[in-house]
């Protein structure tokens, strides 16, 4: 399970049944699969623009789509692979969970013609997003704290993701180290946080 992963079960309320709108969650998600590339080598910034390196194609299902699509048109920016696929990324993250045994899916349809995915956690799932949720926590309220809970914490502050690991006080009490923390997932980070942003704008106007 990587960062994604991570960032999805993040996006669970506690009961593990009910993840927020794909189209609210995808520049997290999107923002966790590309961090999670850069900082294993296999994206690499240019000032801003994104280009593939090292490797080769992860095995990861949700990694390699988002490679692949970088590869193919290098020096696109950040931004634009945030905003890129994202509900195609979500779906892969999800289906990932799913063979990993963390959650369950379903569809059902409203007034008999709409259709309706759910997503549920399994018991194995609620306890893994019980982790995240604590990891998160603890690295936030450490300022010594680093490694991966950083850089998921720092995400999923740009995203807006961080509310089922800390309440809107002590996000206000921590702000300034919600900030650093933010800045060490730069500059994945920063497009999150537009992307985010503009979604918010778009809904608002």
């Amino acid at each position: 399970m990587g960062l994604a992963g991570d960032m999805v079960l993040l996006a669970f309320g506690a009961r593990g049944d009910r993840l927020p709108d794909r189209q609210v969650l995808a520049p997290a998600v999107r923002g966790a699969l590309l961090a999670e590339l850069l900082d294993g080598g296999r994206l690499v910034d240019g000032g801003g623009a994104v280009r593939a390196a090292g490797g080769g194609a992860p095995e990861d299902a949700a990694l390699r789509q988002v490679w692949e699509a970088v590869a193919a048109e290098p020096g696109r920016t950040w931004l634009h692979w945030v905003r890129a696929d994202g509900r195609a990324s979500v779906h892969a993250v999800l289906r990932g969970l799913e063979k990993d045994g963390l959650l369950e899916r379903g569809t059902s349809r409203v007034f008999g013609v709409f259709p309706l995915h759910r997503a549920v956690l399994t018991a194995d799932g609620r306890t893994a997003a019980e982790g995240v949720r604590a990891a998160v926590a603890a690295v936030v309220e450490d300022p010594a704290a680093g490694g991966r809970a950083a850089l998921l914490a720092g995400l999923a502050h740009a995203g807006g993701r961080l509310g089922t690991a800390l309440s809107a006080e002590r996000r206000r009490a921590l702000k300034e180290r919600l900030a650093v923390l933010s800045e060490g997932a730069a500059p994945v980070s920063a497009a999150v946080r537009r992307a985010v942003r503009d979604l918010r704008g778009a809904a608002a106007s």
